[in-house]
């Protein structure tokens, strides 16, 4: 049985030659991950080339996999800490100050910050949380020079750049930066598929970045990464204008409490899935995988649950950029999701979705059509998408083959759940069409002669394009 739930694999240090590249997408990643947090933009052009040209070499090769998506993931408004040669060491209940400049007479250990309002925010946080959360410090004082004074909670060690949380304070500080719009040009420029933008709080930031593509004619998937108490209270609203949602587990769990994060990841994964647009599930699914060559018990239950709760796609983080063990890690995730794939297919063919239009009813009659006709797949021809999208709503346990025109749109669909997307140039006669892709899909694994598959396609009658279903035979 084929993996239906989608990967990406975030691209770093152990993941950026060719080979290691080439070897995660025969391993199974859909998508390409590059993290604008880390790297140059040197490096990330080069990653992005990298990847465009080993789309061209699997365009060549007719099979599976088909291609590989590019992600840009910006930084967003965050806080981190500056760059330090030794790792700073802190013990419990010692004062830290932190600063948004240098205190060269101070005598307390300073944790430099880039964010000069710091001192304002951090009155009104819970706390201050460094990397996630690994070491945490209460608020005691604010300076008159811009700098707070806070007691850390435990003992720890503050290296370069490390992601500092304020949760319950709404930073004076838009979600799109100066850097963000210049990542958001370059990206578009160089033709990446999806632009996931960090710590979106409200819709209308969404509304601001697809206005300025269309002015630019570029179109690119836009990810809204959900890590922030704000963009969690105006969740339905973000989900209305998005592509794709993200729930970016790292930063959310240390701006809510802890125990609210699966609650909140399975309502965005029933929410995005009624609006009929992808979701990702990110962050420390295998992180014990950076180091360790298997993983926890906890960890493939966690990756269980978010196949369980129909997710599109599960991503990996630090396990591909910088573990020690890229490949592992990625055939880890692969093998639970295809266990548990293979579990709910015998439990359940399809999931209950709200019925909103004509085109959700047909693309239910078609999932219905496939699993009573004990078809071994769906075919679509789609030159957006869309009816692929639809019927994966659905979530049937059998592949979504989609044959569109547009390569654009082929990698688009590596974040829809169950989707094969193949290139076939559409002439103008439907039925030439099919007969054209059956060599592809074959050559691509996807069907097998003799095979029985579900055909979604518009039929022309006199001006009007009408939608139709068939049962074939491959």
């Amino acid at each position: 049985m084929r993996r239906l739930t989608k990967i990406i694999c975030t691209l770093g240090p152990t993941a950026k030659t060719p080979a290691q590249v080439e070897a995660l997408a025969r391993g199974g990643m859909n998508v390409a991950r590059i993290n604008l947090s880390h790297g140059s933009w040197e490096e990330h052009r080069a990653t992005i080339r990298l990847v465009k040209a080993l789309n061209k070499k699997l365009a060549a090769e007719g099979k599976l996999p088909s291609c590989v998506g590019i992600l840009l993931d910006t930084k967003g408004a965050e806080v981190r800490t500056g760059n330090v040669t030794t790792p700073l060491k802190v013990k419990k209940g010692e004062l830290v100050v932190f600063s948004p400049k240098p205190l060269p007479k101070e005598k307390k250990k300073v944790v430099i910050v880039d964010y000069k309002g710091f001192a304002r925010d951090a009155k009104a946080a819970d706390q201050i949380l460094l990397d996630n959360g690994k070491i945490t410090f209460q608020f005691v004082s604010a300076n008159r020079d811009g700098s707070v004074v806070a007691r850390a909670k435990q003992d720890g060690s503050i290296g370069s750049r490390r992601h500092v949380n304020l949760p319950g304070a709404n930073l004076d500080m838009p979600s799109l930066t100066k850097d963000d719009w210049i990542s958001i040009a370059v990206g578009a420029e160089e033709g990446v598929d999806f632009l996931g933008l960090s710590f979106i709080r409200k819709a209308s930031e969404i509304h601001d970045v697809r206005d300025w593509l269309k002015k630019k004619k570029k179109h690119v998937s836009l990810v809204a990464k959900i890590e922030t108490r704000q963009g969690v209270d105006n969740l339905q609203d973000i989900i209305d204008v998005s592509d794709a949602m993200m729930v970016a587990r790292g930063d959310l769990g240390a701006e809510i409490p802890f125990e609210q994060v699966p609650v909140v990841q399975d309502v965005m994964v029933s929410l995005s899935r009624k609006a009929g647009i992808p979701v990702i599930v990110a962050t420390h699914m295998l992180e014990s995988m950076v180091e360790n060559p298997i993983p926890t018990r906890a960890e493939v239950t966690d990756i269980a649950h978010a196949a369980t709760t129909s997710t599109d796609v599960t991503m990996l983080s630090g396990e591909t950029a910088s573990g020690a063990h890229p490949l592992l890690a990625l055939d880890a995730m692969d093998r639970v999701l295809r266990e548990t794939e293979n579990h709910l297919s015998k439990s359940r063919k399809m999931l209950h979705a709200e019925i909103r239009n004509e085109r959700d009813a047909q693309a239910q009659s078609a999932v219905t059509f496939g699993l009573s006709s004990h078809a071994a797949a769906i075919v679509v021809m789609t030159r957006s998408g869309q009816t692929a999208r639809e019927i994966a709503r659905f979530r049937p346990h059998l592949p979504i083959i989609a044959l569109t025109p547009d390569p654009q749109v082929q990698r688009a669909l590596q974040l829809s759940f169950g989707v094969f997307p193949l290139v076939v140039p559409f002439s103008a006669d439907p039925e030439r069409t099919v007969k054209e892709s059956m060599a592809k899909i074959k050559k691509a694994g996807l069907l097998k002669k003799g095979e029985k598959f579900v055909l979604v396609t518009d039929m022309k009658s006199h001006s009007e394009s009408h939608s139709t279903m068939q049962v074939r035979i491959a």
